[in-house]
C-alpha cells in the first residue's frame, strides 16, 4: 500500500464517497487482451452520476444514464468495433476518446470518427481532446 495515503479497496455495486465525490463502481473484469494472458479485477467509476471512465474494459453501467464517457480509443486490448458497440450500448450525452497514446496521429483520428459517429447515434456530442485540453463535466 501507498504509506501516508487512505486506500479504500472497491469491488463492483460498491459506492464510496471521496471528499465532495459519490463514486460507483461498475465491471469487475479487465478486457482480455489474449488468451495466455490471465484475466484481472478492473473497476469503472462513475462520478457524481455524471463522468463515467470504464478502466480496461467495456463495462456498461446497467441502469444508469452517463452523461459524459470516457471512451477508451485505442490500448492492447480494444477493438475498434467492441468500442463502437460499448459507446451505442452507453448512449452517452457527451464523450471523449481515453486511452489513445498507443495510436498515431492517424490512428487517433480514425477511431476518434468512428466513436463520434457511435456518439452521435443516440444524440451525444463527441469532443475530440488533445493531450492538456479540459472539458467542464
Amino acid at each position: 500500500a501507498a504509506e501516508g495515503y487512505e486506500i479504500t479497496e472497491v469491488a463492483p455495486g460498491d459506492t464510496v464517497t471521496a471528499g465532495d465525490f459519490t463514486l460507483r463502481f461498475f465491471g469487475g473484469v479487465h478486457a482480455e487482451i489474449h488468451s495466455s494472458i490471465p484475466l484481472i479485477d478492473n473497476v469503472g467509476v462513475l462520478v457524481d452520476d455524471e463522468l463515467y471512465y470504464p478502466g480496461d474494459s467495456y463495462a456498461v453501467p446497467e441502469g444508469v444514464e452517463v452523461g459524459t464517457l470516457a471512451a477508451p480509443l485505442g490500448a492492447p486490448w480494444l477493438k475498434i468495433g467492441e468500442a463502437i458497440d460499448f459507446v451505442l450500448a452507453v448512449k452517452p450525452r457527451r464523450a471523449f476518446g481515453t486511452h489513445d497514446m498507443t495510436l498515431s496521429v492517424i490512428g487517433a483520428n480514425m477511431h476518434r470518427g468512428r466513436l463520434k459517429w457511435a456518439t452521435e447515434q443516440n444524440g451525444g456530442e463527441f469532443f475530440e481532446l488533445d493531450p492538456g485540453d479540459d472539458l467542464e463535466v
